[in-house]
């Protein structure tokens, strides 16, 4: 909000959430006291505090932020101000309040395709790619004579396949025991417990050669200085453009995945054709080693350089407010 804050005169803001962090002068927060169950309650507050701002600020915008409930209660509403309502969605489901706001809202925007697939108001939906801010992960040069430490951080769920990463790494000691994956994370809810548990019990009953490490999860502050102790990113998200995927790549770490979002990006390092097996991401692994130095920084770059022009959050936020004043993305 504070970047977004400089485009505009004034910026009114109405969140659920509470904070004490020094704000611009023209900004202004009022807190919804939003109470769990209570659905009924909870629609007539929201009216009740945002229906007069909405009259005062009718021939402004209104932005959602992946608050699909709170826009398909308001969607109607600003539908029959004229006002212009821009939803911000990015998840792989769609939800039934996104599926009723998208008769309503002006415009829904989202990372990437797979990140807001809705089938119906299709020429509603916008594409802006990621927002991270490069100085929360700042690039670090690599030059290890073997990459072999791997990194990955994030959930802990079955939509991140790490059931696999015990297989592939056994498959990649069969000739040597340099490789090892460290894993940070925890269980979003009691299906990725289950899941986390099966994932550590079967890991048991594999030799040595399955070098692999669960570890708590990593505070956003300390993944960079955390990164610097590894060779390579792995992430095997099958779903939309996952945001470890280019924070990883911003801190020049070479990311191997079978992600088709991020390879259809960036592409593959064997310049294969992405296939969600075993055998595609050992190529991309003993591709990657086959490098000389020089090779694997030029194409570390690349990517870097493609980050940055493509996921960068000033350029997020510049993609953002030519929507909000009536433009389609530049």
């Amino acid at each position: 909000m504070r970047e977004l804050s400089q485009f505009f005169e004034t910026v009114e803001v109405f969140t659920t959430e509470v904070s004490s962090e020094p704000l611009p002068r023209n900004v202004k927060v009022s807190h919804i006291p939003w109470k769990a169950n209570s659905p009924l309650s909870n629609v007539v507050t929201v009216l009740k505090l945002l229906y007069p701002a909405l009259i005062r600020n009718r021939t402004s915008v209104l932005f959602t932020h992946m608050t699909d409930v709170h826009a398909a209660i308001l969607a109607p509403l600003t539908w029959l101000l004229k006002m212009r309502h821009i939803l911000w969605y990015a998840h792989a489901k769609n939800s039934k309040y996104l599926i009723w706001s998208s008769f309503f809202v002006s415009k829904i925007v989202s990372s990437t395709p797979g990140s807001c697939n809705l089938g119906i108001n299709k020429r509603k939906v916008l594409y802006i790619n990621q927002g991270i801010d490069l100085k929360n992960f700042p690039y670090l040069a690599r030059s290890p004579e073997k990459l072999h430490k791997v990194l990955y951080y994030g959930r802990l769920d079955p939509s991140k396949n790490i059931h696999i990463f015990p297989d592939l790494v056994f498959e990649l000691n069969r000739s040597s025991d340099s490789y090892s994956i460290d894993v940070f994370g925890r269980p979003a809810n009691l299906e990725s417990e289950k899941y986390f548990l099966d994932v550590v019990s079967s890991r048991k009953g594999k030799s040595q050669k399955a070098s692999i490490t669960f570890h708590d999860p990593i505070t956003r502050a300390l993944i960079p200085d955390t990164a610097k102790r590894y060779d390579i990113f792995l992430n095997l998200f099958s779903g939309s453009l996952d945001k470890t995927l280019i924070e990883t790549t911003f801190m020049g770490m070479p990311v191997i995945t079978w992600n088709r979002e991020y390879c259809s990006q960036f592409g593959t390092w064997s310049n294969s054709s992405v296939s969600e097996t075993v055998d595609f991401i050992i190529k991309e692994f003993e591709f990657i080693n086959s490098l000389t130095k020089i090779e694997l920084n030029k194409e570390i770059n690349r990517r870097l350089d493609l980050a940055i022009k493509n996921h960068s959050f000033e350029g997020w936020i510049n993609r953002l407010v030519w929507v909000f004043k009536e433009g389609e993305t530049p």
